[in-house]
């Protein structure tokens, strides 16, 4: 089977089933947005986004910020040596451009789980010595945390489910997806 069959154009199967409407996304990031916004209006805030997956949440939610002068930067940051033995170590393979001595900064997260690279690029970032730092993210699984890290604001917790879509993906695949959906059946 070549790649680009190896799901459906709809991603829904016997495997991947609808978990969170694109509506509902929606709904959770005004929420964020709005909070954002009183938090930091009239200041400036720096949102960094960590590639890949969270360039679909950052968007939309910069569009949505109000009354707040919003700069944008990218990390990407990948675990090297992960084995089901070792939790492997954090790289750093694109850092700031963007000088954040003493302005705000949240980092904008797709989802966190065990917070291992989370925690890496906060107290990476905390050497720059920014006013603030504090992480936003769209899902949250706590239950699976490795590392003593938590967000700032939580669209939503939810279920120690693999999901893909708005960001999120399997293999590259389904980060185009404005709709999420869930692994029924973990392989």
């Amino acid at each position: 089977m070549n790649e680009i069959n190896k799901f459906p154009n709809s991603f829904v199967s016997d495997q991947f089933v609808p978990y969170i409407t694109a509506k509902e996304v929606e709904t959770i990031v005004d929420s964020l947005a709005h909070t954002i916004s009183q938090k930091y209006q009239g200041e400036e805030l720096v949102l960094v986004g960590a590639l890949k997956g969270s360039t679909p949440f950052l968007s939309d939610l910069m569009k949505k910020i109000k009354n707040v002068k919003v700069y944008v930067d990218f990390v990407k940051l990948s675990a090297v040596g992960r084995s089901k033995e070792n939790n492997g170590t954090i790289i750093l393979s694109k850092d700031l451009k963007t000088n954040i001595l003493d302005k705000n900064v949240l980092i904008v997260e797709e989802i966190i789980d065990t917070g291992r690279a989370l925690y890496f690029l906060k107290n990476r970032l905390t050497q720059a010595s920014p006013r603030n730092i504090e992480v936003i993210t769209l899902f949250d699984k706590p239950y699976k945390r490795a590392v003593p890290i938590k967000a700032d604001y939580i669209g939503k917790q939810i279920e120690d489910q693999f999901i893909v879509g708005y960001g999120l993906d399997l293999d590259e695949y389904g980060r185009n997806f404005s709709e999420i959906y869930y692994l029924k059946y973990p392989n």
